[in-house]
């Protein structure tokens, strides 16, 4: 039996397994303390067999800088370097990927998935629901998810496509908010440096719940909750495009410069310094593609705002023209 699951892991380490699987491999990992520490053991032997030595990756990153500099440091969003297997293997645990974090903070375990800058993974969780998680973005769940509760705890973006259980309903918390539902398709931003929340449903129905309000959200709805004054306004609009990132497109009828390049900088895993306030109450319609380099992003954007950019490594700084 744990050979059979100790197979499976290896193949989870190695990339992707069907949904199935993961629903196998996690109800193992969750239905006993020693099963999670038996699955971190392999997860070091693993790394032991697979990882390339120091000597290996210091190669690697000279010659990461010689095709950064033959490139003219053009930083191209899920643009990854696939130098051999084993550096491909090193970028998938250490840096990049979806990766399940164990804590014993009470007598259940929490799972945690995280989805570093500049990148965004989609996961199956153990119900069947499949969730797409954006940039910088952590989804967290109790090992008994599925059995007494089906509990979310979200930072950051994530998009949902909730498996239906009439008996067990789906609730995600973010930032003082409650979003329950049996099954649907729902986007939801909740990043710690936003001053909003933002819930998008694009199919099924949704019950937004704060201390303040609640509101029962049909197709089309967005909820903005101002985390400031704890008040919460909804509206009809086009809720596809709240969900575009998942397809590699930022698409929004109506943002401000500031939301847009904080979106920016953690797409592309760059920092972006605004140094104007001009721009904080003005919106503007925009679609952009991950095919686009950020450098080609932000010299466009200079062309067609008043705005300057200057340019150093992967650092921008941003000011008025008019100021």
């Amino acid at each position: 039996m744990n050979e059979n699951l100790k197979r499976l892991a290896v193949r989870y380490f190695e990339g992707p397994i069907s949904p199935d699987e993961e629903r196998e491999l996690f109800a193992f990992i969750a239905a006993a303390p020693e099963n999670a520490a038996r699955m971190r053991e392999w997860e070091e032997e693993w790394k032991r067999e697979h990882i390339p030595s120091l000597s290996v990756l210091d190669s690697l990153g000279l010659l990461k800088a010689k095709i950064r500099k033959r490139d003219g440091a053009v930083l191209n969003r899920r643009r990854w370097l696939r130098f051999t297997a084993a550096a491909a293997v090193l970028i998938l645990i250490s840096a990049f990927t979806t990766r399940y974090i164990m804590r014993l903070e009470t007598p259940e375990q929490l799972f945690s998935v995280q989805a570093p800058q500049g990148t965004n993974s989609r996961i199956s969780l153990p119900d069947g629901t499949q969730v797409w998680l954006n940039a910088g973005s952590t989804l967290s769940y109790k090992s008994d998810f599925n059995r007494s509760s089906r509990d979310i705890d979200l930072s950051g973006e994530a998009y949902f496509e909730v498996a239906r259980n009439a008996d067990l309903p789906f609730r995600v918390k973010a930032r003082g908010c409650r979003f329950t539902v049996l099954g649907t398709k729902f986007n939801i931003s909740a990043y710690d440096s936003e001053p909003e929340v933002l819930a998008a449903l694009m199919e099924g129905s949704l019950r937004f719940e704060s201390a303040r309000d609640r509101e029962k959200m049909m197709p089309g709805d967005l909820v903005t909750y101002d985390c400031a004054t704890k008040q919460a306004r909804r509206e009809q609009v086009d809720a596809d495009q709240y969900r575009s990132w998942i397809d590699g497109v930022i698409r929004y009828d109506a943002i401000t410069l500031p939301a847009l390049l904080r979106r920016l900088a953690r797409e592309y895993d760059v920092e972006i310094d605004l140094r104007t306030a001009a721009f904080d109450n003005k919106t503007f319609r925009i679609s952009l593609t991950e095919a686009q380099d950020i450098h080609s992003i932000m010299v466009a954007l200079g062309d067609i705002l008043p705005i300057t950019v200057n340019h150093c490594g992967r650092r921008y700084c941003v000011g008025s023209k008019t100021e």
